[in-house]
């Protein structure tokens, strides 16, 4: 089927989508990265214990519990959203994000308050993780709605960027306070300092938020007189194979990333040859790398389609996964480099066409009920999951190649199902409302 000639005013507004809704998505992402990185600072002046270990795994385990909340978060602003509009729902979700994420860095410590930190700084982290489910499947709703049949893949892989975008400024931001500062000084107040610009972030993405355009896939339904009046009850009834088709495409896609980009760094420090800071530097590389470049490959299937490049991917990861992950553990750096771009390519071939795959799934009336359904239970029960498997399997099999024996079992369940995606390539979508 061939798209219809983008206009200037398509082009207009899929622009502000990815400048304006986007910027939630660093804010989001930012936040995310923060606490991870923050998590040896903080978690001994929140959490009630002498060892630091056990705080950090406490601590750990609120960000996992947050994690969790993704999924009725998701519920709760997609209804929002297709209710009463994508706008409404985006402009809550980064207020939700905001606040908490700028009062931390007035919170008092367990020495101070005592227990009441600990409950707080809980309460904070479950908020904020609520309105995340919200956050990313809005935005991607938003910039699917809002793009060109002929560029949907393009401008909607642009919020794989924008996240990437949030997590290396907070990975910069806590790398340039720890290097200027002392460690008591980190502990006294550089860490709260990391909060206050979170929350000058969140502010910034709020202003932006109020100034995007409603989606004229919503307007045209509040003007057909078509707004669901319970989009989830639709959804979950209606639509249960495209759901767990959502959930499916992003689980895979987490366990695609969390071992590519989450769980390599752990293996080049542990069990590789070269120094830790080349590690370091390898793994911060390869992140930057991902976020630029993935839009390119959703790019790609605009020309090709979303499942020839989706399903390449797997293909790739079942032939390729083993050998480039023993290349990984071996010398020179050069080889190492060369096998982090090998997956590196896999992974970006399947993460660029995803984004918009995902969202073409679903009708307008309900998309992103649907869609934050699917997306956070799969990236919740089978994304969440990945760095334990990969490390279970480690300690089994007593090598570092062995999580690539989960990237080729995911990857060998993917394509058949795979096989079954509808082709979405350049069709508009009033032509897919009409399919359900």
């Amino acid at each position: 089927m061939t798209a219809p000639a983008t206009t200037a005013a398509e082009r207009r507004r899929s622009r502000n989508a990815v400048v304006y809704g986007s910027a939630g998505t660093v804010v989001e992402w930012f936040d995310y990265g923060l606490y991870l990185y923050l998590v040896p600072i903080v978690a001994p002046l929140i959490f009630p214990t002498d060892n630091q270990l056990t705080a950090i795994i406490a601590s750990l385990g609120v960000f996992a519990a947050g994690s969790l909340l993704r999924i009725a978060g998701g519920a709760f602003f997609g209804s929002i959203g297709d209710r009463l509009g994508r706008k409404k729902a985006l402009v809550l979700s980064i207020l939700m994000m905001t606040v908490p994420m700028a009062l931390t860095a007035f919170l008092p410590t367990y020495a101070d308050i005592g227990i009441a930190a600990t409950l707080i700084f809980t309460a904070m982290r479950m908020l904020q993780g609520f309105s995340a489910g919200g956050e990313y499947s809005g935005t991607v709703v938003q910039l699917v709605e809002q793009a060109p049949a002929r560029r949907r893949g393009f401008i909607a892989s642009t919020a794989v960027f924008t996240s990437g975008i949030g997590v290396l400024l907070a990975s910069a931001l806590v790398a340039g306070l720890t290097t200027v500062l002392s460690e008591q000084a980190m502990s006294d107040y550089g860490w709260r300092a990391c909060y206050l610009v979170g929350g000058a972030l969140g502010l910034f993405a709020l202003i932006m938020r109020r100034r995007m355009d409603e989606t004229e896939a919503f307007k045209a339904e509040e003007a057909d007189g078509d707004v669901p009046a319970k989009p989830l009850r639709y959804a979950l009834r209606h639509l249960p194979g495209p759901v767990l088709m959502a959930a499916f495409l992003a689980g895979f896609g987490g366990i695609l990333y969390y071992v590519v980009l989450g769980f390599v760094p752990t293996i080049l420090d542990t069990y590789s040859e070269i120094q830790s800071d080349t590690a370091l530097w390898v793994t911060t590389g390869m992140a930057i790398v991902y976020a630029v470049a993935t839009p390119f490959f959703g790019m790609l299937s605009d020309r090709v389609g979303r499942k020839p490049t989706l399903i390449g991917a797997a293909i790739g990861f079942v032939v390729l996964s083993v050998p480039l992950l023993w290349l990984m553990t071996t010398e020179p750096v050069w080889v190492v480099i060369l096998a982090g771009l090998g997956l590196l390519t896999l992974l970006m071939l399947y993460g660029g066409p995803v984004v918009a795959a995902i969202g073409e799934q679903f009708p307008s009336r309900a998309r992103y009920s649907a869609l934050a359904t699917g997306y956070n239970l799969g990236t919740a029960v089978l994304g969440g999951f990945a760095p334990l498997v990969a490390a279970w399997l480690i300690s089994v099999f007593d090598t570092p190649v062995a999580p690539a024996g989960l990237l080729v079992v995911a990857s060998l369940i993917a394509i058949p199902l795979l096989l079954r995606l509808r082709e979405t390539k350049g069709i508009t979508l009033a032509e897919m409302d009409q399919e359900h």
